[in-house]
């Protein structure tokens, strides 16, 4: 009951029960819509959960490879090789035309004798030739051409000609591929150094050296002998 301005109380009207929740609902919307507020009712919403950071497996760095070792390639075998004297050749180059032979000589120098002969024909542009000595002498065996196939920058003939020097001991083995003018003309199919040669400027710059050792020790001692001399 409520009293009212004339003394007179008045009965307070019950209010449905329905429309107060409509108007509670209506109110919480307006509020939702004007500045995003949550419903009175509406549950809280749960922060989405965080993913767990995915680490990458570390990266594997290929591994090298080990290097193989080079190995040297085999030299190639000659057959039937006989053995034989340089003037034996020159002697009788009929005989052994065709063959290979094998046979010890001295290094005289490098020489065009063999080449671009056609009856029997070396080229220039892929061959070089030689001379050697005479036995016990040394004067060069031209009868015996001797041509050989220039060898490549890496091969160790290559290096080996490079140092050749005059009386240098050689192992020549070849085949006789022809006997023009009489002669024996060689394909040179491997070269071996046996023996080098003295060097004769290092031999001539020690007899130098000595020699100054020697004036030297000459006159030092004139000098204290002319100190000891009284007047």
């Amino acid at each position: 009951m409520i009293k009212d301005g004339s003394g007179i109380y008045l009965r307070q009207p019950k209010m449905n029960k329905q429309i107060l929740q409509a108007a509670t609902l209506s109110v919480a919307m307006m509020a939702v819509a004007i500045g995003g507020v949550r419903p009175l009712h509406a549950a809280p919403t749960a922060a989405p959960a965080a993913k767990p950071a995915t680490t990458k497996p570390a990266e594997k760095t290929p591994e090298k490879a080990p290097e193989k070792a080079t190995k040297p390639t085999p030299e190639p075998v000659i057959e039937n090789v006989q053995n034989v004297n340089a003037e034996q050749l020159v002697d009788k180059p009929h005989e052994y035309l065709n063959k290979n032979v094998k046979f010890t000589a001295n290094f005289f120098a490098f020489s065009s004798l063999a080449l671009d002969y056609k009856p029997a024909l070396r080229p220039a542009k892929t061959h070089l030739s030689f001379l050697i000595l005479k036995d016990n002498s040394h004067i060069p065996l031209s009868e015996l051409k001797l041509a050989m196939a220039i060898p490549k920058e890496k091969d160790a003939e290559n290096t080996l000609l490079a140092k050749l020097k005059d009386g240098d001991q050689l192992e020549i083995t070849g085949k006789v591929f022809n006997t023009a003018l009489d002669e024996p003309w060689v394909d040179v199919l491997r070269l071996k150094l046996l023996k080098a040669a003295p060097d004769e400027k290092k031999i001539a710059e020690e007899k130098e050296k000595e020699k100054d050792k020697e004036k030297k020790a000459g006159d030092t001692e004139v000098e204290v002998k002319g100190k000891d001399v009284k007047p």
